[in-house]
């Protein structure tokens, strides 16, 4: 950790360094505001939704589940908190594909 803050420190410009110790002997305010958007960006960027019950998944803590689907080039994904929603939305799939194929079906002998 220390080597990638030196580093960062090491890239800034004069002014910067001395804006940076001017907020460090001051109190660390906009130091401390960085940190904590950097935080709640990545912290947000973790969390996800599950798509059968709505929950919030945090993919750094729990043992998510994720689908990837759809065609080659429109690929959707799916996050789910546990097994039993994974198996719901299956299901629903499953039951939602069935009535698809039994309507274009119907369709196809009305056409003849």
């Amino acid at each position: 950790m220390r080597k990638k803050v030196s580093d960062a420190i090491g890239m800034l410009d004069y002014e910067e360094l001395v804006d940076l110790q001017r907020d460090l002997f001051g109190g660390g305010t906009v130091i401390k505001q960085l940190v904590t958007n950097k935080i709640k960006e990545v912290n947000e960027s973790q969390a996800r939704t599950c798509a059968t019950c709505g929950g919030m998944v945090n993919l750094s803590v729990n043992h998510e589940y994720t689908l990837i689907f759809g065609p080659k080039d429109l690929k959707k994904r799916a996050t789910f908190c546990a097994v039993d929603c994974l198996e719901y939305f299956f299901v629903q799939l499953k039951s939602l594909s069935e009535k698809r194929l039994h309507s274009s079906k119907q369709e196809e002998s009305k056409s003849l």
